[in-house]
C-alpha cells in the first residue's frame, strides 16, 4: 500500500466515523465509487474500531497496569538509581514516570526529581525521545523552567535524569486557590510566557504546555516543567530531529494541542503559542476552549480544528458540568463559583475580560498558524499593553479606543481635566445669560481707561506746558514729575504685550526725562532723573523691536530714545558716550529715511540727528571732541537732505531752517580755520535763507534772533578782513536792533536760551 492511498483511507475511515451508524453504508458507497478494495479496507477499520470500545482511548502503560493489578512503576519505588534513592512517584506520562528521590551516597541532603524511563518502553525511538528531553534540559538555564542537575544510566540500561525537585501546584490550581483577580493572573502567566520564549529563542519548542507542566512555587513562581515531547528546530543539539509520529501513537493532551499537532503536520512555536492561549483561557474563565469527550481521532481532529471557541467574557456566564469518562460527575462550573475565585461578582469579572482580553486570548487561539501572534514574546508583551492600559495588537486600533486607554491611563489627570472643564462649562453656563451686559460693561471700561489715560496724558503733558513759564512753578512742575513717574510705573507693570500702551508708555517717559533736564527745553535741571526716563524709554522700545522687527514707529521712538540720552550726556561732560548714542539713533534715522525718502518728518530727525552729531565732534560754540572734518561731514549731509526734501516740500519752513543751520555752522568752522572768505560766504548764504524765512513769518522770534546773532558774526568778519568797517558797524547796528526788539517781548534769559527749530 503506498503511502498516498494510506493517508486516503484514513481520512475516509475519519469522516465515516463522524457519521452514524445508519448513514455510513451510504457515505462509503458514494466515496468509494466502485473501489471495492478500498471499501473492504475502510469497513475493516471500521468494524476493528467498534470492536476495540474505549481500550484505544486508554493510555497504554494505564491499560497494561489494570490488566496486571498493580499501579505502572510501583516495582521502582524504594529502589536506587545511580546515586539516589526513590521515594515515591509523582508523576508519570506515555514514557516514564518522575519519582521524588534523595541523595543516596549522603554527600549532601536535596529532594530531587529522577525521571526513568519504564520496563518494557525502552525501544529505540522512546529511548532517542528520552536522551532528547535530557539534552534539551542541559541547553536551558532560566530562573523559570526547571533545572536539570545530574543524569546517567540505571543498573539495568535505562536512561534517567535528575531535575531541581519544585513543590507547586498546577498554575490553574494555584490561582483558584489563593483566589487570585485578573490582574494578578496575567501577570503570573507572563512567568510561563518568559520561560517559553526562552526555550523557544534556543530553538526548543515544548509542544505540551499544559497546567500540569507549570508548577507555581509557593513564593508565587512559575515553573514550566516536562520537555518530553519537546521538539528541536536545531538538529546540531542532539544530532537529529524528533520525526512526527504517526497518528495513532501520536504524543500530545488533545486538550491544549494546536489545529497542526492534531492533524500531524510540522510543528512550530506557534503551536506553542496556541496552547499558551488554551491556557489563558482556562486560567481567565476557569473552562476550556473546547471539551473533548472522547480520544477517538476523528472527534479530536473535528473539535480542535473546526469549532470556534466562543469569547472568554462569554464563557464565564455559562453553566458546564465536568464528567469523568464513565459519566460520573466531577465538579458543576456556574458563574458564581468560577467569579468567586476570580474578580467577585460575575458581572464584574464578565466586564473585566470583555475587550482586550477577549481579543488577546481568541488571537492566539487562531486556527491558522500564520494568523496567532507570531511569538509568545508578542503575545506576553500585548498582555502587558492592556495591563498598563495601552492599546493591544490583538484590537483594531480606532481613535476612539486609543483615547479611552489614554484616558485610562491618566484617570488623574483626566479627572481633574474633567473637573476643570466643568467648572469652566459651569461657569460659562452661569455667565451666558450676562454675555451682552458684561460685554457692554466691556465697552464702558475701555472707554473709562481710554478716558484716564488721555486725563492723565493732559495733566501731565499740557498742564506743565501751561505752568511752565509761570514764575515760581518750580515745586508745582517737580510735584507733577514726581505723580507722573509714579502714573508711568504702575501703568508699565499692567501693560502686557498691549502695542500702542508701549508705545505710548515710551513716548511718556522721554517728554518726562524732556521736563526733568534736556538742556534744549526748559527743565527742572534733574539730569539724573532725566537721564533715567530716557533708559527706561529705550528699554521699552528695544523689547519692542525685538518682538516687531519691522514696525517704522518703533524704530522712531527708538532713535529718539538714543537723542535724549545723548543729550544729557553732553550737559553732564561725558562726550565720547554722547556722541556714540547720537550715532546709533543716526543709525535708526537712516534706516527710517531709506525707507521713506519722501517723508519730511523722518527727514527733520534725520538732519536733526547730523546737526547734534556734527556739534558733537568739534563745533566750537558747543563742548566738542575737536573733530573738524567729522563736523564739517556731517553739516553738509544736512545740506544735501535739505535739498532733497526741498523738492518734496517746497514751501515747507522747517526744511528751509536747516539751511540756515547749516551753513552757519559751516561757516563757524572755517572762521575757526582761518578761512575767511569761504566762512563769509557761509554766513551770507545762511543770512539769505534766514531773510526769506522773515519775509514769510516776520515776527517768527527764532528767525529774528538768527539774523542777530548771524548779523553779529558778520560784523567780526569784516573787522577781521579789515576790508569793510562801515559795514561791519552798519551789522553791528542791525544785530543790537534785533536784540532790543526781543528784549521787549521776551525775558532775557529766553533771548540767550539755544532754541532748535
Amino acid at each position: 500500500m503506498t503511502p498516498e492511498r494510506w493517508e486516503r483511507i484514513k481520512r475516509l475511515f475519519e469522516l465515516a466515523l463522524e457519521r452514524p451508524p445508519n448513514q455510513r453504508a451510504a457515505f462509503l458507497a458514494e466515496v468509494c465509487a466502485g473501489d471495492d478494495q478500498l471499501r473492504t479496507e475502510i469497513e475493516s477499520l471500521l468494524s476493528s474500531h467498534e470492536e476495540a470500545g474505549s481500550f484505544i482511548e486508554m493510555p497504554a502503560l494505564a491499560a497494561a497496569a489494570e490488566l496486571l493489578g498493580k499501579e505502572p512503576g510501583a516495582s521502582e519505588v524504594r529502589q536506587r538509581i545511580g546515586p539516589y534513592k526513590l521515594i515515591r512517584e509523582i508523576g508519570h506520562g506515555g514514557m516514564g514516570a518522575v519519582y521524588l528521590a534523595v541523595r543516596a551516597d549522603e554527600q549532601f541532603q536535596k529532594r530531587v526529581a529522577l525521571k526513568l524511563i519504564r520496563h518494557g518502553m525502552n525501544n529505540r525511538d522512546i529511548l532517542r525521545r528520552f536522551r532528547q528531553e535530557r539534552q534539551i534540559l542541559a541547553s536551558l538555564d532560566h530562573p523559570n523552567i526547571a533545572r536539570l542537575l545530574d543524569g546517567g544510566t540505571s543498573e539495568d540500561g535505562l536512561p534517567y535524569f535528575v531535575m531541581e525537585y519544585i513543590e507547586g501546584l498546577p498554575i490553574t490550581d494555584y490561582c483558584d486557590h489563593h483566589k487570585l483577580n485578573t490582574t494578578e493572573r496575567l501577570k503570573l502567566f507572563r512567568q510561563v510566557c518568559t520561560a517559553v520564549e526562552y526555550a523557544h529563542q534556543n530553538l526548543v519548542v515544548h509542544r505540551d504546555l499544559k497546567p500540569s507542566n507549570m508548577l507555581v512555587t509557593a513564593e508565587g513562581v512559575a515553573k514550566l516543567l516536562d520537555f518530553g515531547i519537546a521538539k528541536l528546530l536545531n538538529p546540531e543539539l542532539s544530532g537529529q530531529t524528533i520525526e512526527p509520529t504517526a497518528t495513532a501513537l501520536r504524543l500530545m493532551t488533545p486538550e491544549y494541542a494546536s489545529p497542526e499537532q492534531v492533524r500531524g503536520e510540522s510543528v512550530t512555536t506557534a503551536s506553542d503559542v496556541y496552547s499558551l492561549g488554551v491556557v489563558l483561557y482556562e486560567l481567565l474563565t476557569g473552562h476550556r476552549p473546547f471539551r473533548v469527550k472522547s480520544r477517538a481521532p476523528h472527534e479530536i481532529l473535528r473539535i480542535v480544528c473546526e469549532e470556534e471557541p466562543v469569547r472568554p467574557s462569554t464563557a464565564v456566564t455559562r453553566v458546564e458540568v465536568e464528567t469523568d469518562s464513565d459519566g460520573t460527575v466531577r465538579a458543576t462550573l456556574t458563574p458564581e463559583s468560577v467569579s468567586r475565585t476570580r474578580e467577585g461578582p460575575p458581572e464584574k469579572l464578565r466586564r473585566r475580560l470583555k475587550g482586550d482580553l477577549d481579543n488577546i486570548v481568541l488571537m492566539a487561539l487562531r486556527k491558522e498558524p500564520q494568523r496567532r501572534y507570531p511569538t509568545v514574546n508578542q503575545l506576553s508583551e500585548d498582555l502587558r499593553r492592556h495591563l498598563e492600559g495601552e492599546p493591544v495588537v490583538a484590537r483594531r486600533s480606532t481613535f476612539g479606543y486609543r483615547a479611552a486607554k489614554l484616558i485610562k491611563r491618566n484617570k488623574i489627570a483626566v479627572t481633574a481635566a474633567a473637573l476643570i472643564l466643568l467648572t469652566l462649562l459651569g461657569g460659562i453656563v452661569a455667565t451666558w445669560w450676562q454675555a451682552r451686559v458684561a460685554n457692554r460693561e466691556r465697552a464702558i471700561a475701555e472707554r473709562r481707561f481710554t478716558d484716564v489715560r488721555r486725563l492723565a496724558n493732559s495733566f501731565l503733558f499740557e498742564v506743565h506746558d501751561a505752568i511752565e513759564k509761570l514764575p515760581g512753578s518750580a515745586p508745582a512742575r517737580q510735584l507733577v514729575v514726581k505723580r507722573a513717574l509714579e502714573y508711568l510705573d504702575n501703568l508699565s507693570r499692567e501693560s502686557g504685550d498691549d502695542l500702542s500702551l508701549q508705545l505710548e508708555l515710551a513716548t511718556a517717559y522721554r517728554r518726562i526725562g524732556n521736563v526733568q533736564g534736556n538742556p534744549n527745553t526748559g527743565n527742572l535741571g534733574d539730569t539724573a532723573g532725566a537721564l533715567e526716563s530716557y533708559r527706561r524709554s529705550l528699554a521699552i522700545c528695544t523689547k519692542l523691536r525685538d518682538a516687531y522687527p519691522a514696525n517704522a514707529e518703533i524704530l522712531r521712538h527708538l532713535a529718539a530714545s538714543y537723542v535724549g540720552i545723548a543729550d544729557i550726556l553732553v550737559v553732564t561732560g561725558k562726550l565720547s558716550e554722547a556722541v556714540e548714542n547720537y550715532r546709533q539713533a543716526l543709525r535708526f534715522n537712516e534706516e527710517l529715511f531709506a525707507a521713506h525718502p519722501d517723508d519730511p518728518q523722518l527727514g527733520l530727525a534725520l538732519m536733526r540727528n547730523h546737526l547734534k552729531l556734527g556739534d558733537g565732534w568739534g563745533n566750537p560754540n558747543f563742548p566738542n571732541l575737536g573733530d573738524r572734518e567729522k563736523a564739517l561731514e556731517h553739516f553738509r549731509r544736512v545740506l544735501e537732505i535739505a535739498a532733497r526734501l526741498s523738492v518734496a516740500a517746497p514751501a515747507s519752513t522747517q526744511v528751509r531752517s536747516y539751511f540756515y543751520l547749516a551753513h552757519e555752522r559751516i561757516g563757524d568752522l572755517e572762521a575757526l580755520a582761518g578761512d575767511l572768505a569761504r566762512a563769509l560766504a557761509s554766513y551770507q548764504q545762511s543770512e539769505e535763507v534766514t531773510r526769506k524765512l522773515l519775509d514769510v513769518d516776520p515776527v517768527n522770534v527764532y528767525y529774528r534772533r538768527h539774523l542777530a546773532v548771524l548779523q553779529q558774526k558778520l560784523s567780526n568778519l569784516l573787522l577781521k578782513q579789515r576790508q569793510d568797517v562801515i559795514g561791519a558797524r552798519a551789522r553791528a547796528r542791525q544785530a543790537f536792533e534785533l536784540v532790543s526788539a526781543l528784549a521787549k517781548r521776551l525775558p532775557p534769559m529766553l533771548i540767550c536760551k539755544v532754541c532748535w527749530p
